[in-house]
């Protein structure tokens, strides 16, 4: 596969001026100023020379290097100052680096930010045509063009309207609109398309796939790890300027993730047993009165709790907690699984509720071998009565975390499939064959 984007060893600094000017607030002080130094002695003058300082020098980005083939779409992502937006000013020749090579083929169109090439005073018709110009197309191409991009931003109605009134999610659908049908062969888009709603952002994620079908190349920017998942297939993971990996998405995505959530946290991610109450663990309480947490566990086949399991060996979570007095509902056990995106994997509830009367109750849910893939899991642990209104006893949230690992050669079933298989789960179902001839 030959490339579309190539980076050698790109680097960009910024001078940052922390020298004391000593300027003048006031038009007065201006004028009086130096009237004011005829009236002082040379040391106090010397005393009150403005100290400078040399410049600091801020590395945006340090020896980035990476390679994107034709027709691939590409997520950057990483924190707040990672430089994944001077990497797309580079990229698109915004601003020039000074260190490193940038080489791209093909024709570049860029969406970096809110109304990127439009002029406010003309109307959505005239902004595309100025934006096609832009790009380097032909009116009659624009022309062909037309129906689609505006069919694409739905904004037909406003479309002789001049784009100053137009809301920010108009602007992101007209200018993506411009952007992705007039047949860029790279496509740069950046955080912008969190503006619009998600069946726009569905949209979105179809035409990348048409781009990169057609051979073209996207480049993507964004902080959803869903929308990059959606979008992308890898993904260049950023941090205080440099690479720290350039990766299968999945695999990116969870490095990040899970850095973010180490600093933020500052603490041991796994977590394999809680006492309550707990500070790390929000918990909801709609009904006091019955029944209270008291605590739970990840535990492996022999019992011991354990926030590292292997894939291959079945497991329990437990929940323990006390009724306070007769129950006159159904008490009803239930955990929640999430992944390490937070979304809700799945819920599991007992075949059989709970006992009612005053006393201390373990509830176990076991789980057998290759339930779960490969990765990182959060479960919130709750006990509810349907039948009231507000049903929760108690949900805690972020109760337990635990890891699964695959040791080698724990799956039998993988036969010459090498690395990570993707999805949260990995179920043994039942296959068979037989012959047709």
């Amino acid at each position: 596969m030959s490339y579309s984007i190539k980076v050698e060893n790109l680097s960009k600094r910024y001078l940052i001026n922390h020298t004391n000017s000593g300027g003048a607030r006031s038009i007065r002080e201006v004028l009086t100023r130096p009237f004011a130094r005829l009236r002082r002695s040379p040391e106090v003058i010397q005393a009150e020379e403005p100290k400078a300082s040399p410049s600091e020098q801020f590395w945006a980005l340090k020896d980035v290097s990476f390679e994107v083939g034709e027709g691939q779409r590409i997520a950057i992502i990483g924190g707040n100052g990672a430089g994944k937006s001077t990497l797309l000013k580079l990229l698109s020749r915004i601003t020039e680096p000074t260190e490193g090579r940038i080489s791209i083929r093909g024709k570049v169109a860029s969406l970096l930010e809110v109304g990127t090439g439009f002029h406010p005073e003309l109307t959505g018709r005239e902004n595309i045509f100025l934006n096609g110009a832009i790009l380097g197309m032909p009116r009659s191409e624009i022309k062909k063009k037309f129906d689609q991009i505006v069919s694409f931003s739905g904004v037909e109605k406003f479309l002789d309207t001049p784009v100053k009134h137009y809301s920010s999610g108009m602007y992101v659908r007209l200018a993506f609109s411009v952007s992705a049908w007039l047949d860029p062969d790279i496509l740069i888009v950046d955080e912008v398309l969190s503006v619009g709603d998600q069946a726009f952002q569905k949209r979105c994620a179809d035409r990348m796939k048409e781009l990169t079908g057609d051979g073209r190349t996207v480049i993507f920017v964004s902080h959803s790890m869903a929308a990059v998942k959606a979008m992308c297939e890898k993904a260049l993971y950023l941090k205080q300027g440099r690479v720290v990996s350039f990766s299968s998405v999945e695999d990116a995505a969870t490095d990040y993730l899970r850095t973010v959530l180490a600093e933020a946290e500052g603490e041991a991610w796994h977590k394999p047993s809680f006492e309550f109450p707990d500070a790390n663990a929000e918990t909801h309480i709609q009904c006091p009165d019955y029944a209270v947490c008291i605590g739970g566990a990840v535990v492996d086949s022999q019992g011991m709790a354990r926030g590292n399991l292997d894939i291959n060996e079945s497991f329990a979570i437990t929940l323990r907690y006390r009724v306070l007095k007769d129950v006159p509902y159904r008490l009803v056990p239930n955990f929640h699984f999430y992944d390490e995106s937070g979304n809700r994997f799945f819920i599991s509830f007992p075949e059989d509720t709970a006992q009612t009367g005053p006393g201390e109750y373990e509830a176990m849910c076991h789980i057998d071998p290759f339930q779960f893939n490969v990765g990182r899991f959060t479960v919130m642990l709750a006990l509810s009565s349907y039948e009231l209104e507000a049903p929760l006893h108690f949900a805690v949230e972020n109760a337990l975390r635990f890891e699964m690992h695959e040791p080698s050669a724990a799956d039998t079933r993988r036969h010459g499939w090498n690395g990570a298989l993707p999805g949260l789960s990995r179920p043994r179902l039942q296959w068979s064959y037989r012959t047709l001839t």
